[in-house]
């Protein structure tokens, strides 16, 4: 069985710890615990997430359908919603945000082991349909679907990649290319000695990196931001003196 990152979000404290003994017991890890959507936020600008376990009703003005809704549209993260309410009406507006499961309280072990397993596999299956529609990668070139055509680039001239929603820019020196994929799927393509994640929506070419200074990185003269959690993966790839 994998291991995967996972967000918790739920307000009440004891489900909460309940939940990550459930996940550490699965071998899973825990890279946080959200009890609002700003907190989801904060989390998510710091943390790697695979995956969320999400409680609908939350305390504030915004929900977990609205953290649902946040987490699809802005990191391209799958969701799975854990509720106490099984209603038809909470059903309907649920499964309205595509989530990639739905488990209901009061649960167990195998109820979480299989929602996550079962969720990861259905948003892998949907990533592969998008990846099919035209994107060929190999160790010397990439090609690339742009409109309708294929057209080749070749990694050591890109500078970095940036996550656009359900887009990604590929940016060289004179051009910038956009293809319909996910940030995720092009960094399981990329040559892992050359290319590294540095924010949840940056992929960068370590070898066009000019000067690093805090939580920022210059790439020519383009500044890139450097999240939290992935500073000391960078840091760690560098040849430092």
């Amino acid at each position: 069985m994998d291991s995967y990152k996972v967000l918790v979000v739920e307000d009440d404290a004891k489900i909460a710890e309940s939940l990550c003994e459930i996940l550490e017991i699965l071998n899973h890890e825990v890279v946080g615990v959200a009890e609002s959507y700003d907190h989801v936020k904060r989390i998510m600008e710091q943390s790697d997430v695979e995956i969320a376990l999400l409680d609908i009703q939350l305390k504030g003005d915004k929900n977990g359908i609205d953290v649902a809704e946040l987490l699809k549209t802005d990191y391209r993260v799958p969701f799975v919603f854990t509720t106490a309410l099984a209603d038809a009406d909470t059903i309907k507006s649920a499964t309205s945000h595509s989530p990639y499961g739905y488990i209901v309280k009061p649960y167990g072990i195998k109820d979480i082991n299989a929602g996550l397993e079962i969720a990861v596999n259905n948003h892998r299956n949907v990533t592969s349909l998008k990846n099919d529609e035209g994107n060929f990668f190999n160790s010397d070139s990439l090609f690339v679907k742009v409109n309708s055509r294929l057209v080749r680039i070749v990694p050591k001239d890109i500078l970095f990649v940036e996550a656009k929603g359900d887009y990604v820019l590929f940016k060289t020196k004179d051009k910038g290319y956009i293809v319909h994929s996910t940030i995720k799927n092009i960094e399981s393509r990329l040559d892992p000695s050359t290319f590294v994640k540095v924010h949840r929506s940056y992929i960068v070419n370590i070898d066009k990196i000019v000067d690093i200074e805090e939580n920022n990185l210059l790439i020519g003269d383009l500044v890139i931001p450097i999240s939290r959690g992935q500073k000391n993966n960078l840091l760690g790839r560098l040849n430092m003196i």
